[in-house]
């Protein structure tokens, strides 16, 4: 049994976003939306996934108020045959190779502001007896 089966073996945190993207690779050009988002990668929901190994340029779109972040990325694994629902949607997890460092940064600063968000607040003790 290989030691890492069942452990989280991801790097970076990762924020539940949902951005949409253009992929282009050999097949031509397809759309998506990140389902999650880290400093090195993100889970991208697709209609036809692509095989791991291979390469891809993907623009996303973090903002309206922000230009696409352009990435190349290699994908690591894909589930082609998933339901495409919301528990299991079709999809490709992919690892960035290549990105400049001020959209790095943006990413990393945008995952940084959504993981704080999606920490819920403490509960506020009950004062009824």
């Amino acid at each position: 049994m290989h030691l890492q089966e069942g452990r989280e073996r991801r790097q970076h945190p990762r924020a539940m976003v949902s951005w949409p993207v253009i992929i282009k690779s050999t097949r031509g050009f397809m759309s998506g939306e990140t389902k999650d988002v880290s400093y090195g990668g993100a889970f991208i929901r697709c209609r036809e996934p692509l095989k791991p190994k291979e390469i891809l340029e993907v623009s996303i779109s973090v903002s309206l108020l922000c230009p696409r972040v352009q990435v190349t990325a290699e994908v690591m694994w894909s589930n082609f045959s998933a339901s495409d629902d919301e528990l299991t949607p079709r999809g490709m997890g992919v690892r960035f190779t290549n990105i400049a460092g001020t959209d790095q940064e943006l990413i990393s600063a945008l995952v940084a502001d959504n993981l704080q968000k999606e920490v819920p607040d403490r509960p506020e003790r009950s004062t009824t007896v």
